[in-house]
């Protein structure tokens, strides 16, 4: 019989893991008022006490209902026993989540058990939960992050009673309403850090470490850090006002005590530092290795902290500590309360930068900016923080008044961000700092530390209202940044800046997430925070640009002071919430527009658009055909080639299911299209992309000039004027347009230069207008391809002043290169660029970058690398030679286009692959003959650029090919001679001096270190790429001896990055040593670089980076010296070499089959992750890293403690003194016998099997039954006939679970449950091995269930034989409130009713708790002869027993027709002792069910009855019968348990165990007569439950 298996739905607790753990715990009813926190920091022993003050008011009407409040707190030691709330003692609990990355001592695991510890970590993983908006955070609830200490408030009146003789001025023990009854509670928690990993970072501090000491609190943009500090609510929505009174020394020497070497000691009595015993509760005695001189000892200890000083006093206990207490007024979250406390200088950097003029006009806005560093680098705050006055006045000035009293600047060491803006103060590394000589690093340093200063505004003071909202504040205060850079750099700066910005975007942008679901995903890595950096600053500027257009809207400027000033003044909650609808119908009022569209391409949707332009003239209607094709779907169909760099991003978003929105297919909004036509004059023209399915846009712009003729005299006057154009006093003459140098026919001649051809010269006559300028307001970010030819983009170039349409230019002349190749007249341009000093720098750098392009020796002849050189030579040399002049930085923007240059020169390349003799020598000289003697600036940045292109230069081409040599030799001669290729001593000689060079720079930094050990920095960098192109042998104890502890960070970071680049994390014992030094090093910085650089190195094999050398090593040339490769091994192999370099999961599968095996990887990772240094987020990332690498075993070894006794012995016995003998003993046997239990066998799915009998078969009626000796009569039992009114009607449904143990193994049978008014009796049927059948045990067993209930119209029904499994019960049949009347089908049969919903999983059908599936058997359509033919398997019987009350209701027929309707079970396996010689007639219903038999003739029965029978020795046959009418068929049965009258020709079997064909009736019998059943036989298990729809069959 065939079915349909269909998968049950999984129950609740069966569904799939999501990508993040979830958590349900509900937003607690309380909110924070204030917090006052005490801390006691002790720099000797590294330890941080103290106690906190939360006031919490619960919200409810009433304050009994919250009886108990959550609060955060980890790493500390709590004494429950001493919180207070209110002054009265409370009932606490307290259970530090961070205990759960511990390694239990009974733990046996490794990486691969990564599951059970990933498991056991769970409450300190990301959790997804339902997020409280902050507006509600303030007024209606909180939500703690763990609530790991549990407090039990008191009730109101023991408050009272506690505090009724307090003063009034001590009555800051709770809040009281006006009529004195209590409204709030004030929890007092003392606590112990006892872990500084998380909340803590102390430098300085220990013996090896020569740093000033100091320490500070760390900061992390999830939660988790705020409560590793102190206990408090952990909850960035949470915010409330704050009272910071921190206890530090006085002195630095009094935080490390000096221990007193002469101390006169009476005899015999110890030193405290000596081998004495410690006494009870005594203190262990401090140990100071610190060794400070005397002026180091003086330096004061200073408390920089978040807020506002309110007070500073000695320590009234100890006069050598002192506290300073800080007050925050405004509510703020916990997240952006901080500290630092060590002996930093303070500089006053807001008189020192701010003029008298400067300060009147600010008047009472004038905000004090300070700043903190260490002894000895206040120069360097002094240099670095130069413009933040500049830019706190401009902020102020513009968009409203600081938040804040004081603005405080604190550098630090060893943080991991550049800049933590905290309220009223910033955490900054100093890394950030440089001296006034250096001038390469000053702008981006800028930005950084402006950017955190417009954090105070958008960020700090100003709070998202949810996760979505992080990308608007994030891009407001980038927003704010650039802005200032904007006025202290110039426009050029801003819209370079952010043409670049945009076009790394552009690149990056496919199937990331986007801004909205951005805030979600900040927790996997700083790389998700640097997209969001890039991108939110960028979609708010050309925001900003299109309103700008609008009239009468100034931008979004206007829009975010009024935030300012409203979150300023008005003192609401509301107003220091920003949420990203309410700015954007604040945006759209501004403009008067509608920005819905803009909204969902740009922030709630993914990538960017990617054009393609056409544009045709049209001369018979005078107009510019302009087609606009969007490109994007196709770039994101695409296969990305894969970096290392982006491995440990692709993991974590892969793991957490981080994707892309689906492609934006249209961008829609207003463009700007301006054509300079052929009189010169701009025409801008502004359209508008709709949405259109085929992505495609078509406009007609019109034409405005009519004659072609002013384009020409427009020409021959630009070179008129050039020709006739003089010097002005600066020596640059004053041209029509940029570019116009060294125009005279002689200067043509000395610097090479060509000019368009006479042809070219024809076809820009014939054009119509100048060039076409795509989007020339910068509305877009986009990627624009266009069809202009390349003379439009040069006079872009050189005649529009806008630097953007400069970069776009340049940008297509980059993009040309593929398809023109080296050109001299684009060679001549671009040196035309670099050599006019108007351009921006960056437009000449760019043109540096793309000169080597164009330095090939076919066609061209070197031109490229000629302009190079000629235009170094022309401002930087001496005259005629390459000998540069003493430096002069003083104009740092032809300083910046001298760096680039000398790089741009070692990146020529010839057709073998190797720069030519001229370019290198270049660099050489320039590096030899270097001069700073005269200069103001440090040179040390320029020399490392220098470096890495001298060792640029000397790195061959991969991709060029290498022209093979051929050997002529006749003699005899060694084979290794003939085939080795010539030396060349020139390159050999220039490698030696290199070397030399190079070598020299790195001792040279050992001696007089230069800025942050630059020049070691690039040493090592350059050696590391010679060794990796094999153009140096390798040498790891070079960058090894770099690795010890007292070395720079910088130097050992690039140290180790080296090594990992050379492929030594393949040697076992250097990975060992890497992953030591990743988990056990001091400084969080050291340890973050070194594991990227672990990520990177994995991303490496993943790509198969070094695959290609690896197999061309391998490969071995034949006799011939030729290499076929014929294999389809061969061709696989790089068709999956390639597909590891496109596809993710392809390379992280490799990945997986090269480290699974490494035992040495996972014992290193996983012993990493012991280390007591390492905070939580990075045990996390290394757990996450073993999921990524190893698969997952379930498994876990236990090491458990045997246990111990003791036994004492009697020994000498003196005459006062007895000796006793202790001794211990360990247990390894139980003390008795204890019986064992085997293990239950594993569960397997439970199947459930619904058969249709509804529809009738094609068969026909008088078929007779098969006889016995066909098949054996299956058992029958015949029920009832009647059944009352208050049960319904039952449906029979037979389940069956599957289990593990043999045939031979029993089961119990439940006695059915039947009505009271019915007697009861069992009759017990004896096995026929003969006839029984056997059922293959990969079967599942079939429960069926069927409903007999009857009408005229169904005149045949089949027969269905059954297979009942091993173990089988019976239940009582479940009442159902109703049946339904079934419906007639099209054939005049009864449709069959749907089963309801509860039958799909009975979970009380059977003992088992195992899944089930739904089977539906559908027969109505299989035609008979086909199921006979099915194939036939001897069935073997057991012994069932099946209990049945109602025997003395049943009648016997006298003849041997088979019941109608009758269900035969069979057990599922067979006893060894069985043998079947006759098959089944019956076929198979298919693989996952046993087979069925069906009879040729079934008449179904009046009542709805089913009938069980069995015979020893023979099986009986019953007639079929007409159906009775429906009338009959419905009528119900009284309540007195009196039979119906049966109908006529009508007789039910009953069982006898007389071994005779035709068995005499049995007499009705007691229950006490039964026979009993045997036991232990297997049983079968039948619920009864009627039909929902009351269908018959």
């Amino acid at each position: 019989m065939p079915g349909i298996v269909e998968q049950e739905p999984a129950a609740s607790g069966d569904t799939a893991p999501a990508d993040l753990p979830s958590d349900d715990t509900p937003p607690r009813p309380y909110i924070v008022f204030n917090q006052n926190v005490h801390i006691d920091i002790d720099f000797a022993n590294k330890r941080v006490r103290g106690r906190t003050d939360i006031l919490i008011a619960p919200i409810a009407a009433d304050i009994s209902d919250v009886r108990e409040v959550f609060i955060d707190a980890r790493q500390c030691d709590i004494d429950v026993s001493r919180i207070t709330a209110s002054n009265c003692e409370v009932e606490a609990f307290f259970e530090d989540p961070c205990e759960k990355a511990e390694t239990p001592k009974q733990y046996r695991w490794l990486a691969s058990q990564w599951g059970i510890r990933k498991h056991r970590m769970g409450p300190l993983l990301h959790r997804r939960r339902k997020e409280v908006s902050a507006l509600d955070h303030d007024l209606r609830c909180c939500t703690p992050l763990n609530g790991s200490l549990k407090v039990i408030l008191p009730t109101a009146d023991e408050v009272l009673r506690k505090n009724e003789g307090s003063e009034n001025s001590d009555k800051q023990f709770s809040i009281l309403n006006g009529d004195g009854s209590v409204r709030g509670f004030r929890i007092n928690i003392p606590f112990e850090m006892k872990s500084n990993c998380d909340g803590f970072h102390f430098v300085g501090c220990d013996s090896t470490d020569t740093r000033y000491p100091h320490v500070y609190t760390r900061h992390s943009i999830e939660p988790g850090t705020a409560s590793a500090i102190f206990p408090c609510i952990d909850d960035p929505g949470s915010r409330n006002s704050w009272s910071i009174s921190v206890t530090c020394p006085r002195t630095l020497g009094d935080a490390f005590p000096q221990p007193v070497t002469m101390q006169p000691q009476s005899k015999g009595v110890a030193s405290l530092n000596g081998s004495r015993k410690r006494k009870h509760g005594e203190e262990e005695p401090q140990k100071s290795g610190i060794e400070l001189t005397e002026e180091d000892k003086q330096l004061d200890m200073t408390v920089v902290c978040s807020g506002y000083l309110t007070g500073e006093v000695i320590h009234k206990d100890d006069d050598t500590k002192k506290t300073m207490t800080f007050e925050v007024d405004r509510n703020k979250a916990a997240k952006h309360i901080g500290f630092a406390v060590g002996p930093f200088e303070h500089v006053d950097l807001w008189s020192e930068f701010r003029s008298e003029e400067d300060d009147t006009k600010l008047g009472a806005n004038a905000v004090k900016v300070h700043g903190y560093c260490l002894p000895g680098r206040a120069e360097e705050v002094r240099n670095t923080c130069s413009t933040l006055v500049t830019a706190i006045d401009y902020f102020v000035l513009a968009f409203g008044r600081y938040p804040f009293e004081s603005y405080k600047v604190c550098f630090v060491d060893d943080m991991i961000e550049e800049t933590i803006p905290l309220c009223a103060f910033s955490l900054c590394s100093t890394r950030l700092l440089y001296p006034a000589d250096i001038v390469d690093t000053e702008v981006e340093t800028t930005r950084t530390l402006v950017y955190s200063l417009a954090c105070q505004w958008f960020g700090v003071n100003i709070v998202p209202d949810t996760k979505a909202d992080i990308w608007l504040v994030t891009g407001i205060a980038w927003f704010l940044t650039d802005h200032f850079m904007k006025v202290l750099c110039g426009n050029n700066e801003y819209r370079f800046r952010m043409k670049t910005m945009a076009d790394r975007l552009v690149q990056i942008d496919i199937k990331r997430p986007n801004l909205r679901d951005l805030g979600e995903h900040l927790h996997l890595g700083s790389f998700e925070a640097e997209f969001m950096n890039l991108k939110a600053p960028l979609v708010l500027f050309i925001l900003d640009r299109r309103l700008s257009k609008s009239s009468n809207s100034t931008g979004i400027s206007k829009i975010i002071s009024r935030m300012v000033s409203k979150a300023n003044t008005s003192g609401q909650p509301s107003d220091e919430v920003l949420a990203s609808d309410p700015f954007r119908r604040a945006c759209e009022k501004a403009g008067n527009m509608r920005l819905d569209h803009f909204w969902n391409q740009w922030v709630l949707s993914s990538g960017c658009p990617r054009f393609e332009v056409t544009q045709r003239f049209n001369k018979k209607r005078l107009c510019v055909e302009l087609t606009i094709e969007q490109r994007q779907d196709k770039t994101w169909s695409e296969p990305t080639a894969l970096k290392k760099e982006d491995f440990w991003r692709n993991v974590m978003e892969e793991m957490y299911g981080v994707r892309g929105s689906d492609v934006q297919r249209t961008f829609t909004g207003p463009m700007t299209i301006r054509i300079h036509e052929a009189d010169g004059t701009p025409y801008e023209h502004i359209v508008e992309i709709k949405e259109d399915p085929a992505g495609t846009t078509r406009f007609d712009i019109p034409y405005n000039t009519k004659y072609k003729r002013l384009k020409r005299n427009r020409r021959q006057r630009e070179r008129a004027l050039a020709s006739s154009s003089r010097s002005n006093d600066d020596g640059y003459r004053d041209l029509y347009f940029l570019g116009d140098v060294m125009q005279h026919p002689h200067q043509m001649e000395e610097w090479n230069f060509h000019d368009w051809d006479d042809q070219v010269y024809g076809f820009m006559d014939q054009e119509s207008y100048e060039w076409i300028r795509m989007d020339a307001d910068f509305e877009w970010i986009c990627q624009m391809n266009t069809n202009l030819p390349p003379y439009m983009y040069v006079s872009q170039l050189q005649q529009d002043r806008d630097v953007v349409a400069q970069q776009d230019s340049m940008l297509f002349l980059h993009e040309s290169y593929e398809k023109v190749g080296a050109h001299p007249v684009v060679s001549t341009v671009l040196a035309r660029t670099l050599l006019d000093p108007r351009y921006y720098y960056g437009i000449r750098i760019m043109a540096a970058a793309e000169l080597p392009r164009h330095a090939v020796s076919n066609g061209v002849d070197w031109i490229g690398l000629k302009h190079l050189t000629k235009v170094f030579q022309h401002f930087f040399c001496h005259p005629g030679t390459y000998i540069p002049l003493p430096n002069d930085f003083s104009n740092k923007r032809q300083y910046l286009v001298q760096r680039a240059i000398p790089g741009a020169v070692a990146r020529v390349r010839g057709e073998d692959g190797l720069c030519p003799k001229d370019a290198r020598n270049f660099i050489l000289t320039q590096i030899q003959h270097n001069d700073n003697t005269d200069n103001v600036y440090s040179d040390q940045l320029y020399i490392c650029e220098l470096i890495e292109a001298l060792a640029t230069c000397q790195i061959p081409d991969e991709n060029a090919k290498e022209p093979k040599s051929m050997s002529f030799s006749f003699e005899d001669a060694d084979e290794d001679e003939v085939m080795a290729e010539p030396v060349d001593k020139e390159r050999e000689e220039f490698r030696r001096v290199a070397l030399e060079e190079i070598e020299r720079f790195r001792r040279r930094d050992e001696y007089f270190p230069s800025y942050q050990n630059c020049f070691t920095v690039a040493a090592l960098d350059a050696f590391c790429r010679l060794m990796k192109a094999k153009v140096m042998q390798s040498d790891p104890v070079m960058f090894v001896q770099y690795l010890q502890d007292r070395t720079c960070d910088l130097v050992r970071i690039k140290a180790c990055e080296s090594l990992v680049e050379l492929g030594m994390l393949s040697k076992p014992k250097f990975l060992r040593f890497f992953l030591n030094l990743a988990s056990t090093d001091s400084s969080p910085f050291v340890r973050d670089e070194l594991f990227k650089i672990l990520c990177r190195g994995l991303g490496s094999i993943a790509i198969g980076e070094n695959g290609d050398s690896e197999k061309q090593a391998q490969a071995q040339p034949a006799e011939d010296g030729l290499i076929i490769e014929r294999d389809d091994a061969t061709i696989e192999a790089k068709k999956k070499a390639k597909a590891r370099k496109n596809d993710f999961s392809v390379a992280l599968a490799a990945l997986k089959a090269e480290t699974t095996e490494r035992e040495d990887l996972q014992e290193a990772i996983w012993n990493a992750m012991d280390s007591p240094v390492l905070t939580i987020s990075e045990r996390i990332r290394l757990l996450e890293l073993c999921s990524t690498l190893f698969e997952e075993e379930q498994s876990l070894v236990l090491t458990l403690k045997y246990p111990t006794y003791w036994t004492v012995g009697r020994g000498e016995r003196g005459r006062n003194k007895c000796l006793l003998t202790f001794k211990r003993h360990y247990r390894t046997r139980p003390r008795k016998a204890y019986a064992t239990q085997s293990l239950p066998p594993r569960p397997e799915p439970k199947r459930t099997i619904t058969l249709n009998l509804n529809r009738s078969m094609s068969i026909s009626a008088k078929a007779t039954t098969p006889s016995t000796a066909q098949s054996p009569q299956a058992p029958t039992l015949a029920s009832n006939t009647k059944t009352s009114d208050a049960t319904p009607l039952p449906k029979p449904v037979v389940s069956s679970a599957r289990q593990d143990a043999g045939p031979k193994e029993k089961a119990s049978i439940p006695p059915l449950k039947q009505s009271t008014t019915q007697e009861s009796k069992e009759k017990t049927v004896l096995k026929q091995p003969k006839h029984s059948a056997a059922v293959p045990a990969s079967r599942g067993a079939i429960p069926s269930g069927t409903q007999e209930k009857h009408k005229k119209s169904d005149s045949h029904r089949d027969s269905i034989s059954v297979q009942a499994p091993v173990q089988l019960t019976i239940e009582s049949q479940q009442p159902e409130p109703k049946v339904g009347i079934p419906k007639v089908n099209g054939n005049t049969h009864l449709a069959p009713a749907k089963p309801p919903k509860s039958l799909k999983r009975a979970s009380t059908e059977s003992e088992s708790s195992r899944p089930t599936k739904l089977v539906k058997l559908d027969v109505s359509r299989i035609p008979r002869k086909e199921l006979e033919s099915l194939g036939k398997r001897p069935k073997s019987r057991r012994l069932v027993t099946v209990k049945f009350n109602a025997w003395n209701k049943l009648r016997r027929r006298k003849d041997n027709t088979s019941q109608a309707g009758s269900i035969r079970a069979t057990p599922k396996h067979r006893r060894p002792d069985e043998k079947s010689s006759i098959r089944s007639p019956r076929p198979s219903a298919g693989p996952a069910s046993p087979a069925l038999k069906m009879s040729d003739s079934s008449t179904i029965m009046s009542s709805p009855t089913v009938g069980f029978s069995q015979n020893p020795a023979t099986t009986s046959n019953v007639s079929p019968q007409p159906t009775p009418s429906s009338s009959q068929s419905s009528q119900p049965s009284g309540s007195s348990g009196k039979p119906r009258k049966p109908l006529p020709d009508m007789r039910k079997p009953l069982p006898s165990m007389a071994p005779s064909s035709n068995p005499p009736p049995p007499k009705p019998q007691s229950q006490s007569n039964t026979a009993p059943a045997p036991k232990g036989l297997p049983k079968l298990k039948i619920k009864l439950k009627p039909a929902a729809g009351g269908s018959s069959g």
